[in-house]
């Protein structure tokens, strides 16, 4: 009797997850004759309420146990495998299925495959990402975090799952609630008591800039600043931040990475940190004078400080205390 490859069942129950999964979204399952196979099992058009996008990704599925772990998926790559995917035209994805749990996860295979060829090696090597909240390739998932993303967009989530989101210890997922709160949710109190929240609690090394940054465009940024925030919504979250000391200002400073304040840094867009209240002197002449505090965080208040006490006036532009309103810009 003829028989079919030992593994070739397994392999359809990932790609008709995979395929159900599109189909029901709305979107085209575009399946590879085997014949081609080179890389891309499938590739999918995105269509959102019946509208076809000029968006087409490629898809490489894999599925069985072998190729997961409890919390990790496993992604086997030859050097020839990663030059295919960091190369070619359409976007990359690819989608582990796990038997046992009878979900599948993704990976962004194009960014994966550019890191690794720039690694020093560059060779061939398995590609192994967690499974988190944010990269489960199921039904809710494709349609409300996905596909936004590949259009470019912040993911649809609610209000709870990005504060949930926000609060995680896996980075990834971290800040991508940041960047839903801030995309979908800035109008609301509770997004904001959240982000300054987790901005004061969590450490120095599971915070990246766009927290202080965030923070900074909810207080008021001439250039890239939230400026359609409710004022009674704004006044609450300005209050929150103006309460800031020199631990929230070093560990803001520290995340700055240079020492560079001028358009377009890093350290510009956090502006309004450096000078939104008549004691930020004060609390940068503390962390100057503090050994508490790293070297190069010091030397950075140092800076700030004597930009202070040379241009005084240009700082008014961003006070947001109310002590002073004089040729300060409305918000």
């Amino acid at each position: 009797m003829m028989k079919t490859r030992t593994n070739f069942s397994r392999e359809r129950v990932g790609v008709n997850h995979v395929r159900t999964i599109v189909e029901n979204a709305g979107c085209f399952f575009k399946e590879v004759d085997l014949l081609y196979d080179v890389g891309h099992d499938a590739s999918v058009v995105l269509v959102v309420d019946n509208h076809v996008h000029a968006k087409e990704i490629a898809l490489q599925i894999k599925s069985g146990s072998s190729y997961v772990k409890s919390n990790q998926c496993r992604f086997p790559a030859s050097s020839a495998h990663l030059d295919y995917w960091a190369k070619h035209d359409l976007l990359t994805l690819g989608v582990v299925y796990d038997p046992e749990e009878q979900v599948a996860y993704w990976v962004d295979l194009r960014e994966e495959s550019k890191a690794r060829l720039r690694a020093p090696s560059g060779s061939g090597t398995s590609i192994s990402f967690e499974k988190s909240a944010w990269n489960r390739f199921d039904r809710d998932q494709f349609s409300s975090i996905l596909v936004p993303l590949l259009l470019g967009e912040a993911p649809l989530l609610s209000l709870d799952t990005a504060c949930e989101w926000l609060n995680s210890a896996e980075m990834s997922t971290h800040h991508l609630g940041l960047r839903i709160l801030c995309a979908r949710h800035r109008q609301s109190i509770w997004t904001w008591q959240s982000i300054i929240g987790a901005f004061r609690a969590r450490p120095l090394d599971a915070l990246t800039a766009a927290t202080p940054i965030a923070i900074a465009r909810m207080l008021g940024h001439d250039d890239v600043g939230f400026h359609d925030i409710p004022q009674s919504v704004r006044g609450d979250a300005v209050a929150l931040a103006l309460d800031f000391g020199p631990d929230e200002i070093a560990k803001a400073l520290a995340l700055v990475e240079d020492s560079d304040f001028e358009r377009p840094s890093l350290g510009y867009s956090m502006m309004p940190l450096w000078g939104m209240t008549v004691r930020s002197p004060q609390i940068l002449a503390s962390i100057m004078g503090s050994v508490r505090f790293d070297g190069e965080v010091r030397r950075r208040a140092a800076g700030l400080l004597g930009w202070y006490r040379n241009e005084p006036e240009w700082w008014r532009f961003w006070l947001r205390d109310g002590s002073d309103k004089t040729d300060r810009p409305s918000l």
